[in-house]
């Protein structure tokens, strides 16, 4: 039996044509507005609590890459190389016919069976987070902006 930690969820996210187009959509929508300096959506736990959750800086951080700046986007989020890979993979996955995303999704899959990758990935950001937020006490201010 498989331990629950190892089953794939990255490869049935990406089965989903519904689900991978309304988190493209709406990953694409929220660069766009950050990028024309639009109002975008906010974090509502940092709104609500005042603490940065653990995805807090990553919209500017991957402006930040996509402008050709990874020391300033580290700085801001280490994951955001991550997360714009995972944006593009489930465009992709959007976009493409069906034969084209059974490969990807086979491959996903093994991946995430074989390393459990979504828990490791997960767990280094709450990790990544926590740290930041009990050692770096310049961390609040540089999501505040």
């Amino acid at each position: 039996m498989v331990p629950q930690t190892s089953l794939p969820s990255i490869s049935s996210v990406l089965l989903d044509r519904r689900l991978t187009a309304g988190l493209g959509a709406a990953a694409g929508l929220q660069i766009v507005l950050v990028s024309l300096r639009l109002p975008s959506w906010e974090c509502p736990f940092f709104h609500l609590t005042g603490v940065p959750c653990p995805g807090c800086g990553l919209t500017r951080a991957i402006m930040l890459l996509l402008q050709g700046d990874v020391y300033g986007a580290i700085r801001f989020h280490a994951f955001a190389p991550i997360f714009l890979v995972g944006i593009v993979i489930i465009v992709v996955a959007a976009l493409l016919p069906r034969s084209f995303i059974r490969p990807l999704v086979s491959r996903t899959e093994l991946l995430e069976r074989q390393t459990g990758l979504t828990v490791f990935i997960l767990t280094g950001l709450i990790v990544y987070w926590l740290t930041r937020l009990l050692v770096f006490p310049g961390f609040v201010q540089l999501i505040r902006g």
